[in-house]
């Protein structure tokens, strides 16, 4: 891909303005995440009103960290079971023949 296929955006997140240059077709999926991360930092932040912007946004970036790793560990197990349905289909064909 080359740099004519990208587009440079600025987000919002907390209140700070961070430009980013991403491609073209990557626009949606990155004001969808502005947006999340801007419904959840302002739901937190009227809830937990004693707490700083800085530890709402700590905690924001701790959950969205956590809703990764979980879906990474998720992603890895359905690999290693489509891999074992894989040679179980395999075995079944093989001995049919």
């Amino acid at each position: 891909m080359n740099d004519s296929n990208n587009i440079t955006m600025t987000i919002n997140i907390g209140g700070e303005h961070i430009q980013l240059t991403v491609p073209f077709d990557h626009q949606d999926v990155v004001r969808d995440a502005e947006k999340a991360v801007a419904t959840l930092f302002d739901k937190w932040r009227k809830k937990r009103s004693k707490k700083t912007d800085k530890e709402i946004l700590a905690m924001v970036a701790y959950q969205f960290a956590y809703f990764y790793v979980e879906l990474l560990s998720r992603y890895e197990n359905a690999i290693e079971l489509a891999e074992q349905c894989n040679l179980r289909l395999s075995e079944i064909v093989g001995n049919q023949k």
